[in-house]
């Protein structure tokens, strides 16, 4: 009846007015207390305090608005410009100031794309220094591969009435069209940062976890830490299925101590609802770090006593605390994955056992299998088998088997469409089951996802140019460069600033300054350069108008331009 109270609660509030106090929406989330998740992402403005305002349910990550004296402000702006532009006009009807700071709490792409709808003339945009790495790592280094599997995870490509959300948000609002990026113009270097903007003092804190450029927020005045995705009311997200770099979790339920070490009366996390209450907010925050403290050290405990990650997930026991826990549920991260993710992170892919060293490759292995099964009417019959007695991941990995022996067979691509689909069925987390179901509607033909993704010069006059050199690298094609050694010197008019790239041993070599016997020397403006390597600018086309300079032999630089690739 509670749960029914407060739901009913919550629907007459939504039909007064659009910006409404939550001082009250903390309460369904107390202990042992669950609701749906219409609840937990409704959508609407959020007093927290009479300053401080929290936009939920727009976008995948909230926005926040803390208002000054002299100006607003926002801190995160979801994934899209129009969602921010919604969320921006909102606010305006709060607080109609400019627009001084934009705060990203890092380099998630739903934190911080979305900044074109609240970007304002002088708005000044700030970041931790390591934002440099995440936006480099995932926008440019490893877009394509995230690209495709984060558009699983989110169940990005499935039909709208086989969207179930994914965890954090109902859905995550991203199209290939790449808005202009608003990058930081200024960066926190230090551990803990002092800002002050617009009469409103603030305590920046580097507080690695989720990401390695995570920030969190404290505002003295008013006692309200902002977690950003340090802390959410799901089980945390140690390790992403899209891909990632390694999470520390040692680290992160440390920057889990560093929001206790306040005390504060609230607590906005940057993916649902606030907490509002210092004796709520120490024992939730406390049981989530224990959480991730004790995932830490049963994967490092299992691991000196000789166990690999096959058998630490499959040997793990939830404690009790996980269980009570509304917080612990599993509808993002996962324990199996997280135990998994501290292995690797601390012992790397070897799992101490020799036969695995040098394991066959899947190809090879699943020729042997099906060597020993037979012939494919057998290997049909026992994919069928598995499936009918509900054993899905044994009749996936048989269809694994089969389609790695008979790429093009469409009997096999259905029966494993098929398993996955039923995994999906099973599966509680939203993430893992949209990642199944867009897999086997991809199999199945029901679903062709497009990842195709470009971004112009003028999209990325924004984005630092050195991001672009250090991309070469990866972006070499190594057939075309064999045989190569060109040595080319960069001078960028505008910024002053030099580069060099050789390319010898079909790698190519980055540095900040070249030499004289270099055998190209060019001159140019970084956003010719930057349209260059997006494709977006011809380089003869470049040459002929005389924004790119060549002092050396033209020919050799078209030959070095042509050896790239543009993801």
């Amino acid at each position: 009846m509670r749960i029914l109270f407060y739901l009913l609660l919550a629907l007459i509030i939504s039909c007064n007015d659009n910006k409404r106090s939550n001082t009250d929406n903390s309460a369904p989330f107390s202990d042992n207390i669950h609701v749906d998740d219409d609840f937990y992402f409704e959508k609407g403005i959020y007093q927290v305090v009479d300053n401080v305002y929290v936009a939920i349910g727009y976008g995948l990550a909230n926005s926040i608005l803390i208002v000054g004296d002299t100006g607003n402000i926002i801190i995160d702006t979801t994934e899209d410009p129009e969602l921010g532009k919604q969320i921006n006009d909102e606010f305006k009807k709060i607080s109609n100031l400019p627009n001084e700071a934009i705060i990203y709490t890092h380099s998630h792409v739903d934190h911080w794309r979305g900044a074109p709808g609240f970007y304002e003339y002088n708005t000044k945009v700030y970041a931790h220094a390591t934002f440099q790495k995440g936006f480099f790592d995932q926008n440019n280094l490893l877009r394509p591969i995230l690209t495709k599997r984060g558009m699983k995870q989110f169940g990005h490509f499935l039909p709208d009435s086989l969207k179930r959300g994914h965890g954090l948000g109902f859905t995550l609002n991203f199209d290939f069209e790449q808005p202009p990026v608003i990058y930081p113009t200024h960066f926190f270097e230090l551990q803990t940062n002092k800002l002050s903007v617009g009469g409103i003092d603030l305590e920046i804190q580097h507080t690695p976890g989720e990401t390695d450029d995570q920030i969190i927020i404290y505002y003295p005045e008013k006692d309200v830490v902002i977690s950003a995705d340090n802390y959410y009311m799901r089980f945390p997200n140690l390790y992403t299925i899209r891909g990632t770099s390694y999470r520390d979790s040692k680290s992160w339920y440390k920057s889990v101590d560093a929001m206790r070490s306040y005390q504060p009366q609230y607590l906005i996390s940057c993916h649902g609802p606030f907490l509002k209450g210092k004796d709520v907010i120490e024992k939730r925050l406390s049981i989530y770090r224990d959480a991730i403290q004790f995932i830490h050290d049963y994967a490092i405990r299992g691991a000196n006593a000789g166990k690999t990650p096959d058998e630490l997930v499959e040997e793990f026991e939830y404690p009790s605390f996980f269980l009570e826990s509304y917080d612990l549920e599993e509808k993002y991260g996962k324990v199996s994955w997280s135990i998994r993710n501290v292995y690797n992170g601390y012992l790397g892919f070897f799992d101490g056992r020799a036969v695995n060293l040098e394991p066959l490759s899947k190809k090879k292995r699943a020729r042997h299998i099906f060597e020993l099964i037979g012939s494919k009417e057998q290997l049909i019959e026992q994919i069928n088998k598995a499936n009918n007695s509900s054993n899905y991941q044994w009749a996936a990995e048989l269809s694994d088997i089969g389609l790695l022996n008979f790429p093009n067979d469409k009997d096999i691509k259905n029966l494993y469409s098929e398993s996955l689909e039923n995994l999906s069925q099973i599966e509680k987390n939203p993430i893992a089951r949209n990642y199944y179901l867009s897999e086997a509607y991809e199999l199945s033909g029901k679903i062709t996802p497009s990842l195709e993704y470009s971004i112009s010069a003028e999209q990325a006059k924004n984005i630092p140019l050195s991001t672009f050199f250090d991309a070469m690298g990866p972006r070499l094609d190594p057939i075309k460069a064999k045989g190569k050694l060109i040595k080319v010197g960069f001078n960028i008019t505008d910024l002053n600033e030099t580069y060099g790239v050789v390319i010898r041993n079909q790698i190519a070599e980055v540095s900040n300054s070249y030499k004289d016997d270099y055998d190209v020397i060019v001159s140019v403006d970084s956003d010719t350069w930057k349209g260059i390597i997006l494709k977006t600018e011809s380089a003869a086309r470049a040459i002929a108008s005389g924004k790119l300079r060549i002092d050396g032999e033209s020919i050799k630089f078209l030959q070095f331009s042509s050896l790239f690739v543009n993801d």
